[in-house]
């Protein structure tokens, strides 16, 4: 493997929608990778540390700040694993109902500001996934500084701890976004469906799709480190579909373009 395989995850239910997993995978998914001797990253080490290669690592992400987390850290503090989820502070505590969201996926709960201390406490860190959850790419200049820079300092006011990382809502990262992100945050996150390589620009890491780690098969892909030219033709395809997608999305406002599968 070439990079860090950073998996980004949404929710934890059995709905089969795009954005979920089931509860009972991700249990296969976590007990295979710690059989095999993967070693789970903690992105806010790694990046500090320079972003070395590591030796079957990877490392976890869980957008939106969906309930579900809480599922997930059960699990993940089972192999001692750690993760960093990306929270929608302008919505904690009410649902996933903004603004270009999908048709087919469900109604899901987001975690109130009071379940954090206990996540925080099973090796969950967390990062800005903006107030709102809009496409940044059609956000005005002071919109896109209030839902970038003010998640961060809302986190960081309900935590007390630094918020140091950013992901993009449905993987939208203009121009003018990374560049805040740069000056701001650590690192960003976006789509791009791809390990994350050290020589990779920081305000936009690439990360993997959960929903490409549905299957038995393409688990033993990763697992076997055979997993480069599957994602390589996904990534082609799907970069085609997300152009057309997104400038459907760009002439009718939020529209409802994709958000970094199939």
């Amino acid at each position: 493997m070439t990079g860090l395989p950073i998996l980004m995850y949404h929710s934890l239910d059995t709905s089969g929608s795009v954005i979920s997993t089931s509860p009972s995978w991700f249990r296969a998914t976590m007990a295979a990778l710690h059989a095999e001797g993967f070693a789970c990253v903690d992105l806010n080490d790694w990046i500090s540390a320079g972003r070395p290669a590591v030796e079957r690592g990877f490392a976890l992400t869980f957008d939106d700040g969906l309930a579900s987390l809480t599922i997930a850290a059960e699990t993940m503090a089972h192999h001692g694993f750690s993760a960093t989820a990306f929270l929608v502070a302008g919505r904690m505590g009410r649902d996933n109902g903004w603004a270009g969201v999908r048709r087919g996926i469900p109604s899901l709960a987001l975690l109130d500001w009071s379940d954090l201390a206990a996540l925080r406490d099973a090796g969950i860190r967390f990062g800005a996934h903006t107030m709102s959850h809009p496409y940044l790419g059609v956000c005005d200049k002071n919109e896109m500084e209030r839902e970038i820079l003010h998640s961060r300092e809302s986190i960081e006011d309900h935590t007390g701890v630094p918020c140091p990382l950013f992901s993009y809502p449905y993987g939208d990262a203009p121009a003018s976004a990374r560049t805040l992100v740069k000056r701001r945050f650590s690192a960003g996150f976006g789509t791009r469906l791809a390990f994350a390589p050290a020589s990779e620009d920081h305000a936009c890491l690439s990360r993997v799709d959960a929903y490409y780690l549905r299957s038995p098969r393409n688990l033993e892909r990763f697992i076997s480190g055979r997993w480069s030219g599957y994602l390589r033709a996904r990534r082609t395809a799907r970069a085609v579909r997300r152009t057309i997608a997104v400038a459907r999305s760009a002439a009718s406002g939020y529209g409802s373009a994709p958000d970094g599968r199939r």
